[in-house]
């Protein structure tokens, strides 16, 4: 936090802006001083919490393990990769929308997408555009980014990069078992195999969570919103 409201002085920001959205960033809160959140600030300022956003809703165990010096560890943790790997595949996406159908600079598409996915991703809520006026395919992007969540061991909210990533291994043990009926395969997670009851808590959990997305949805609808609003209102709380 520290480190972060320094960097932020050196920006556009004053003491008080700077260690505002300092703490707002590093608890993945996304409370600004400004009614138009990160939009009114430069680029410089805008690069800096989206950094911090993405180092925030990394896991915190990888940071104890770099403090060990243990590079193993933190080489063999699929969710970072996974986290890591999302963030990336999921804001070159955004680019290529923004880069498509505006006219914005490559930097310009560059620091507003991926600005706005690491936003989404760890649940920070920062914005530096009105992500409502982006085309159909982009809002999409953000939607189905709500769901998401950072790594767990984080302060980001959301289903969190961990679930996500044992679902679809669940998902390819199924296909598989059903190529080869009598092998014994296992879902694994960081080299460790994860038993059955983990297993099972983790998909009852996903399909929980989906329940009450849809029957929140269904209700918020049933009184007058539109679906868009009311899956996005459900998603956020």
């Amino acid at each position: 936090t520290f480190i972060m409201t320094g960097l932020l002085i050196m920006g556009d920001m004053n003491l008080f802006d700077s260690v505002c959205h300092a703490f707002g960033t590093i608890a993945t809160g996304g409370f600004s001083t400004k009614n138009t959140s990160l939009l009114n600030y430069s680029p410089y300022s805008q690069y800096i919490v989206m950094i911090f956003m993405f180092l925030a809703g990394t896991s915190q165990v990888i940071y104890y393990y770099l403090v060990k010096l243990n590079f193993r560890k933190v080489k063999h943790n699929e969710e970072f990769w996974f986290y890591l790997a999302t963030v990336i595949f999921s804001g070159a996406l955004a680019v290529s929308v923004l880069l498509i159908h505006s006219t914005k600079t490559i930097e310009e598409a560059f620091r507003e997408g991926y600005f706005n996915v690491i936003s989404i991703i760890t649940c920070t809520g920062f914005a530096n555009a009105d992500f409502n006026l982006w085309p159909a395919a982009g809002i999409t992007l953000i939607f189905l980014l709500m769901f998401s969540g950072g790594c767990t061991g984080s302060t980001s909210g959301g289903i969190k990069m961990a679930r996500h990533l044992i679902v679809l291994k669940n998902i390819k043990v199924t296909f598989n078992r059903m190529i080869h009926p009598r092998s014994i395969i296992l879902v694994t997670l960081n080299r460790k195999s994860l038993d059955e009851r983990a297993n099972n808590s983790i998909i009852s959990f996903i399909v929980l969570y989906i329940f009450l997305f849809i029957v929140g949805t269904v209700i918020l609808t049933a009184f007058g919103s539109d679906i868009l609003t009311s899956g996005s209102a459900v998603a956020s709380c």
